[in-house]
């Protein structure tokens, strides 16, 4: 081992690099280099007998007390920072690093959401009776108070269903069917809507009826209905306008409700025109 100091005009200048920099603690440094197996040179042990040795200074290279560990860590560490262990490590590292190299991510053939133990997923041969490809709303036909009625919306962006004066009256509800005060509503520009009430209807879907609760608005749209996010959660749903359809799970296995695209473009044209406005 070369000796730690070497004279300079009559005064004693330190030759080992400075660690002060570093963010580790020595144990931490010296655990990091017993890692490296054979690539580290370790010192002797030490051949002084224990009662010469200083009980006070403790080196954790030899585990033994007698002399500081910063002693040892200054002058391996320069030895370790050589040009000679700089391009050992450069022919090591490559071949370490290829070898744990994480793999590439498969190609998804479909999404899979569980809910209670049931498993929904969407797969790709799903999509190949959509109409695509496409950028549509998620538009169903469900059965509603015993009446079946298309243009309902499937949102995942509304926090509450609504239905429109429009599909409520050619429902043939009575007045007094509704309830509550009126609430404001903002629309999806920013604008804000007071609503007439709200109102219960029987949601019918593969076997599930459902009563839901919904906010009657008189707004003039392309839709009779808008499923929100409460409808879609009491259900359990989980909707994806990618493959035109929403899951849910049943007591009798997961069903489906697939979007009409017609319906979808037909609507989204009528908006486009100015015929109605979008809530």
């Amino acid at each position: 081992m070369s000796h730690p100091l070497e004279r300079a005009e009559g005064n004693s200048v330190s030759t080992w690099p400075d660690i002060s920099h570093l963010s580790v603690s020595q144990p931490e440094l010296i655990n990091a280099l017993r890692q490296m197996g054979q690539h580290v040179k370790w010192p002797p042990k030490m051949r002084a007998p224990h009662s010469f040795r200083n009980p006070d200074l403790w080196c954790e290279f030899h585990r033994d007390h007698g002399h500081k560990t910063e002693e040892y860590v200054r002058e391996y560490l320069r030895e370790f920072l050589s040009e000679k262990a700089k391009n050992l490590l450069s022919k090591e590292t490559p071949r370490k690093y290829a070898e744990t190299k994480p793999a590439s991510p498969p190609r998804q053939d479909r999404v899979i959401h569980v809910i209670s133990g049931d498993e929904m997923s969407f797969t790709a041969k799903e999509q190949e009776k959509v109409l695509a490809p496409h950028h549509d709303a998620l538009v169903v036909s469900l059965t509603v108070a015993n009446c079946l009625v298309r243009r309902i919306l499937v949102d995942n962006g509304s926090s509450s269903n609504i239905i429109f004066q429009a599909a409520y009256q050619d429902l043939g509800l009575d007045e007094s069917a509704k309830t509550g005060k009126p609430t404001p509503l903002m629309g999806f520009s920013g604008e804000v809507n007071q609503t007439a009430g709200e109102v219960v209807l029987p949601v019918y879907a593969e076997g599930i009826n459902m009563s839901t609760k919904f906010l009657l608005v008189d707004y003039q749209s392309s839709y009779n209905m808008i499923l929100g996010r409460q409808w879609i959660h009491d259900m359990g749903a989980v909707p994806s306008t990618l493959h035109q359809m929403v899951k849910f799970p049943t007591p009798w296995g997961i069903k489906v409700v697939r979007g009409d695209q017609e319906n979808s473009r037909s609507c989204y044209q009528t908006t486009l025109k100015g015929k109605t406005k979008v809530l």
